[in-house]
């Protein structure tokens, strides 16, 4: 148990730094997290659920970051899943409404996510419709 969770202290820091490189966001991991029932890492447009394991749980950790998204305090947020595994790179997942779908998710390879979260950073994209559910 110890070590699943310094490995995800671990994995969100990690992320942050990604987010830092990748997307100029600075930003660290969301310490009241367990307390609060929020995410792992927020900034001024996402709200993070971030997962560093080898196996994908990806319908519980979506669940797990829809459910920090509906706190009064992250309802203005996009929800973002960030999983790696060892050896690969970050992956995400998206609402589907983004799509035009009612429910679920949708999943994004990094540099597709990174262009995508750029031109939402500079306010350049629609945060489409609905993306809360």
């Amino acid at each position: 148990m110890v070590h699943a969770l310094n490995k995800g202290k671990s994995g969100e820091r990690e992320f942050c730094k990604w987010l830092k490189d990748n997307l100029d966001i600075d930003t660290s991991r969301n310490l009241d997290q367990a307390r609060e029932g929020g995410a792992d890492v927020t900034t001024d447009d996402f709200l993070f659920e971030v997962k560093r394991r080898e196996t994908l749980d990806l319908q519980s950790w979506w669940n797990q970051v829809v459910k920090a998204h509906h706190q009064p305090r992250n309802n203005h947020l996009i929800p973002v899943v960030a999983y790696r595994q060892n050896r690969k790179q970050w992956q995400f997942l998206i609402s589907a409404n983004f799509i035009g779908l009612q429910k679920g998710f949708i999943h994004l390879e990094e540099r597709i996510f990174k262009k995508w979260a750029l031109e939402i950073v500079k306010g350049l994209a629609e945060s489409g419709p609905e993306w809360h559910r």
